[in-house]
């Protein structure tokens, strides 16, 4: 095999959105060194890039590199690469004797050694010489996540990912500055920024966390129309960030705060740093100083000790604030956590009926709130298949607008319409 002959692959990205950007990082890098991408099924070489948060991401995983392993056997495909955070999470030797079919391992912190280990092992050389590719997006072109940092400093008592990604490490201004300008040449209006906690941003640049410092920055970009924030940690929500959203029309008036509890005792024991106290408090000062405010939250159901009147709490504190998107995880016991030695812990079957009331209440809840919207007026980007979002919806994880007639409407397309329904979590609109 020689440099001029294109070595095809495949990539599939488990898990959530920060893969996602790692996942098209590869595609880049490797596409300049003389691989192809192409459709699943015509590749010589298969990547996975992988998530091991909890178990369920370690079981899809898993299941994952089994059917790959089992295509390299059939002779579908030559070569396999297993990246992210599943080798990040477990020994290299372990997962070499389980899973032989696997010709190299690469952890988060050596994803950018994916080019030359791949050309090592087809081309026997070390290094290939760069040429000239067209970007290859795995996300529509009007719009892209943007990751601002890497890895966390939390230590949250359930989550494995500081032992996974490392410590959080800002991008600088002008590195994110860069990405934003390149994504907008592509098409891109919206910004959707992403990180283990967002907030954290410039901790170890300027001694204090300092999002709002990026934030600015980032609204002189000609061309950008959204700033989405996700993955906001509460405890570092202040009055400079709240003033910098309210400045700024491009920073969307919504937030992605997981609190995963309302519990202050349970707080207490997932180390996450604030009370359920503050956290209402908190909540309280945000829907006043930005009054269109739409939040998203996750909450953890069946942390150990969790009672009855636990649970009674959080469908009160569902009630009394409006999420507009909520999610419900089950408490997943990860062996390298110190919550895994708490006692007792609750059945999986009692955790899901609680998962059940919690998300069956949400559901209520929006549809009442939703019926409120009805008859206002909002900017719509449509996404194709008579579906769009506006600024109250994120891509992917939150509730959708459907439209009835898109009429000549192409995917990236921005109208203004009109709320005419409600769709269970979705809201249905019309010109």
């Amino acid at each position: 095999m020689t440099e001029s002959i294109v070595a095809p692959f495949s990539v599939v990205s488990l898990g959530c959105a920060r893969t996602l950007v790692d996942t098209e990082k590869m595609v880049q890098s490797l596409q300049k060194r003389g691989f192809g991408l192409v459709p699943e099924g015509s590749e010589q070489i298969s990547i996975l890039n992988t998530c091991s948060f909890i178990q369920s991401a370690i079981d899809e995983t898993e299941t994952n590199i089994v059917a790959m392993s089992e295509r390299k056997k059939r002779g579908e495909i030559r070569y396999l690469v297993v990246t992210g955070c599943y080798p990040s999470r477990f020994k290299k030797p372990e997962l070499q004797a389980r899973y032989p079919e696997v010709d190299i391992w690469l952890t988060t912190q050596e994803e950018d050694r994916l080019q030359t280990e791949l050309a090592q092992l087809i081309f026997k050389k070390r290094f290939l010489p760069s040429r000239p590719v067209r970007y290859t997006k795995l996300t529509p072109s009007h719009y892209s996540y943007i990751k601002i940092s890497e890895g966390c400093d939390n230590w949250c008592s359930f989550c494995t990912i500081p032992k996974i990604r490392g410590v959080h490490t800002s991008k600088s201004v002008e590195a994110v500055l860069e990405e934003a300008r390149l994504q907008v040449s592509f098409g891109a209006r919206e910004l959707i920024l992403i990180a283990e906690d967002t907030t954290a941003w410039g901790e170890d640049l300027y001694g204090k966390p300092s999002l709002p410092v990026l934030l600015n920055a980032l609204v002189t970009v000609p061309g950008v129309e959204w700033i989405r924030l996700m993955y906001i940690f509460p405890p570092r929500v202040n009055a400079e960030l709240i003033d910098t959203i309210n400045a700024h029309p491009s920073i969307i008036p919504y937030l992605d705060m997981p609190v995963q509890h309302a519990n202050t005792r349970l707080l207490e024991l997932m180390n996450r740093k604030y009370s359920g106290e503050f956290l209402r408090g908190l909540i309280t000062e945000l829907i006043t100083k930005i009054p269109t405010l739409v939040l998203r939250t996750s909450l953890i159901l069946g942390f150990p000790t969790e009672t009855e009147d636990d649970v009674q709490e959080l469908l009160q504190f569902i009630e009394d604030y409006p999420f507009a998107h909520l999610g419900c995880f089950a408490y997943s016991e990860e062996r390298e956590t110190r919550s895994a030695r708490l006692e007792p812990k609750l059945p999986i079957d009692e955790i899901q009926r609680r998962i059940n009331r919690v998300m069956t209440r949400q559901a209520e809840l929006v549809s009442r709130r939703n019926q409120a919207l009805v008859g206002q007026k909002l900017r719509m980007v449509y996404e194709g298949n008579r579906v769009g979002r506006s600024y109250r919806e994120a891509p992917d994880v939150d509730g959708r607008l459907l439209v009835a007639d898109p009429k000549h409407l192409q995917p990236g397309d921005v109208v203004e319409v009109t709320i005419i329904g409600v769709s269970d979590l979705d809201l249905t609109v019309s010109f």
